[in-house]
């Protein structure tokens, strides 16, 4: 059976242009236990970050763990609610939990879809767009400060290597027909 969505077309709709650069692997069988532990150090503990920069609009809205990223998600153009359980590998009913609670804020709305009206189409409210901005604005500064001590070519490195370590967790497992289960 044919999913109804093609995952890795949805999960290239929110990934950054940026990601689509060439890439030559290098040999790193020689890495030790120090390295990979505090790489995984790292990666265990950066989502404090993430969460600093959109806490703010999270407290202020009583937003759930997703919620600020799904405005981002809308805003860039994933619309429907089950292409945004493709992208948090999330079942239905969380990401609906989570859009009642964006809707009961007032910063997004939805509406029957304009080339299938059985599908619902969210969209930001202007307000929605002034939380997302605010999240973009507070993400951005972190991310400018934590790193004001790297070159632009070594962030850029930096995210491309988050991708990478991160590409194994996306890939589509076996059992995985390119969507959550429903729960």
């Amino acid at each position: 059976m044919k999913p109804l969505i093609d995952r890795e077309a949805t999960l290239r709709r929110v990934e950054s242009p940026l990601a689509r650069k060439p890439h030559t692997p290098a040999d790193v069988s020689d890495l030790d236990w120090d390295v990979i532990g505090f790489v995984c150090e790292g990666l265990a503990f950066a989502r404090r970050a993430l969460v600093h920069g959109t806490e703010p609009v999270t407290r202020k809205f009583a937003l759930g763990p997703r919620g600020a990223w799904i405005l981002n998600c809308i805003d860039n153009g994933l619309v429907y609610p089950f292409e945004l359980a493709t992208v948090f590998k999330a079942g239905r009913s969380l990401i609906t939990v989570e859009l009642a609670r964006l809707t009961e804020a007032g910063l997004i709305t939805s509406r029957p879809g304009e080339q299938d009206r059985r599908r619902t189409e969210l969209a930001l409210t202007a307000i929605g767009k002034e939380a997302c901005d605010q999240i973009r604005k507070d993400t951005s500064e972190m991310i400018r400060t934590n790193l004001a001590g790297y070159t632009p070519e070594q962030v850029m490195l930096f995210a491309r290597m988050l991708r990478d370590v991160r590409g194994g967790a996306d890939a589509p497992k076996d059992h995985d027909a390119g969507c959550p289960p429903a729960r």
